[in-house]
């Protein structure tokens, strides 16, 4: 964009550091507040996100990526949770939830709000694991699709 709205047609014509189009926010409520942020949360579980079952039964969704503890935040304000983020070697940090009201809070979230379907392998993934849990003692008492 930078390229066509400065009329550039030459590759030695294109600075080596752009100005910003767009400055990212600097707080958990500034990324929830972009207006395609929901949908951003859907994209990014498609590429580094899971949804599986432990051996203990648990189910769980689990998003992680490198260290970015901002947008984590506003991950977990996006789904209404205190949980505590795992940071790993100060490299990786990593979302993940089991509780029973946790996982009805994802379900709700790529079910019922109407935001961009999971597609793809993920979409596979994530509609087996919702008959996973309907199929579990623990988690079928949940509202499903």
């Amino acid at each position: 964009m930078f390229i066509f709205k400065n009329g550039i047609s030459l590759y030695s014509n294109i600075p080596q550091s752009p100005e910003p189009i767009f400055k990212l926010p600097n707080s958990p409520e500034g990324y929830v507040n972009l207006h395609f942020f929901k949908n951003w949360i859907v994209a990014f579980t498609m590429s580094e996100g899971s949804f599986f079952i432990n051996n203990n039964n648990d189910a769980c969704y689990q998003l992680k990526q490198r260290l970015h503890v901002v947008l984590f935040d506003a991950i977990k304000l996006v789904f209404n949770t205190n949980l505590k983020l795992d940071i790993n070697k100060d490299l990786y940090i990593q979302y993940s939830v089991s509780s029973i009201k946790d996982i009805q809070t994802v379900v709700n979230f790529f079910s019922f709000t109407g935001l961009h379907p999971l597609i793809g392998l993920k979409g596979i993934k994530y509609t087996t694991w919702l008959s996973d849990l309907r199929n579990s003692s623990r988690y079928a008492n949940l509202n499903f699709p």
